[in-house]
């Protein structure tokens, strides 16, 4: 596929990434390319929780379904409901909404936000679709959280994301270390995945080709990217005199 062809399958998340802040650090351990921080951002001393958190609802949908099933699903409730707009995306909405785990929340949330941020950061639309899984009866969830793809200078670079999200306050050490072993997990069964998934209604039409390509062994200049995103509560509160000083602390 070409360079167009994999921006159209992009999620346009500028709407969720304008309530964020983020910087670029460095680590002697673990080693990395990069390590990057996230933060929802401030206006003057105001943090925009709200704002950040209705963007990321406003994603879901795309997180479920891709473009083109979005598409077709949307078309099929449009005529149900004599072309009614809203009410046709108002029942896709409830749909996907309806698919989220009950009682652990903060799983899905940190998957949610695994699979904007894989888009902003890396430009790389999701290969498998992890969560039409969870309420798919015939199917055991397990894996990586997030399956991501790219093809950048020839290379078919394959993202394999994982995501650690705790509600308690400052779990971050544990958070950490579970990731670092759960992405080892994820890379290590992910040819076992692929021969899962890749022949269900997982995989975005239009990535078919490479997941089976994949699967098969043919996909020729193939690169992992192992990635772990990890989030949780800080207690110090950013006390400061104002938002440039906010942010740079």
């Amino acid at each position: 596929m070409n360079d167009e062809a994999i921006k159209n399958l992009l999620t346009n998340v500028e709407s969720l990434v304008n309530h964020t802040c983020h910087f670029t650090f460095d680590l002697t351990k673990p080693e990395g390319k990069t390590h990057k921080g996230v933060c929802i951002n401030y206006t003057d001393l105001q943090e925009r929780r709200n704002d950040f958190l209705r963007e990321l609802k406003n994603t879901v949908c795309s997180w479920v379904y891709g473009k083109e099933k979005y598409s077709t699903l949307f078309q099929k409730e449009l005529a149900k409901r004599g072309h009614d707009y809203q009410n046709a995306s108002s029942h896709i909405d409830s749909l996907a909404r309806d698919k989220f785990r009950k009682g652990i929340p903060q799983g899905q949330f940190g998957e949610l936000l695994l699979f904007n941020f894989l888009q902003y950061f890396f430009k790389a639309p999701a290969l498998l679709r992890k969560m039409p899984l969870t309420t798919s009866r015939g199917h055991e969830r397990f894996g990586a959280d997030a399956i991501h793809y790219r093809k950048i200078d020839g290379e078919n670079i394959i993202f394999i994301g994982e995501s650690k999200a705790y509600r308690s306050n400052y779990r971050f050490k544990q958070a950490f270390a579970e990731s670092l072993s759960s992405i080892v997990d994820a890379y290590g069964s992910l040819q076992e995945e692929l021969l899962l998934y890749t022949y269900d209604d997982f995989i975005d039409p239009q990535l078919q080709d490479i997941a089976e390509k994949l699967k098969d062994g043919e996909l020729e200049n193939v690169r992992y990217e192992l990635v772990c995103l990890i989030s949780y509560n800080e207690l110090k509160s950013p006390l400061a005199k104002c938002e440039k000083e906010i942010k740079k602390r």
